[in-house]
């Protein structure tokens, strides 16, 4: 595999005291799959990971190319922060975007909700088990950060973390740089 801009990322990852990996450990990318509605990529590469007291915040690249030596059609950035008092398990997307396009083999897709917020309902596909749940896990205070931003993209929250895919963002130092900054705010939101 080519660097693909990797030597940029792993120079401001290290300068920022991140740990960086070109090919970070596949294993702790596949404990999140299967995703509510997300296409699982065939690798995950340039990791970085910021560690916090209360758990790591994890930034890499999902590869959407059949090999490691093929470039895919498109580029783009998850975010992961992991936090224990994440407690609910609900999703929501805003836009169709190419990691999104999800195929459901093996089980139903989760049910799509309404929670009750007028601005939300309008413009948010939401996911979860019930309309109660959803607004439990995108309380006011998210729901009104994303709608200040325009946010297009896919958050997933789960009990202990959550997964964060931003649409327009790509594998460069720059985007790292903001979606760290978004996360962090999602985070803090979603607990607040």
């Amino acid at each position: 595999m080519r660097a693909f801009g990797g030597e940029r990322i792993s120079g401001w990852a290290y300068a920022n005291g991140f740990a960086y990996s070109p090919f970070p450990g596949e294993s702790w990318f596949r404990q999140w799959e299967p995703y509510d509605n997300i296409a699982p990529p065939g690798h995950y590469v340039h990791g970085v990971t910021r560690q916090t007291p209360h758990g790591p915040y994890v930034l890499v690249e999902p590869w959407y190319a059949t090999d490691l030596e093929t470039e895919p059609l498109e580029r783009t950035l998850f975010a992961y922060a992991a936090h224990p008092n994440l407690m609910r398990r609900a999703a929501m997307r805003v836009g169709e975007h190419f990691v999104t396009r999800v195929a459901y083999l093996e089980s139903a897709p989760p049910p799509k909700v309404s929670i009750g917020d007028k601005l939300w309902d309008e413009h948010v596909t939401t996911f979860a088990a019930s309309p109660a749940e959803a607004a439990a896990a995108f309380p006011p205070r998210l729901r009104s950060l994303l709608a200040s931003w325009g946010f297009s993209g896919h958050l997933e929250m789960r009990p202990g973390g959550l997964v964060l895919f931003m649409a327009g963002l790509r594998p460069v130092v720059e985007h790292y740089q903001r979606l760290l900054g978004v996360t962090r705010e999602v985070l803090r939101a979603a607990l607040g």
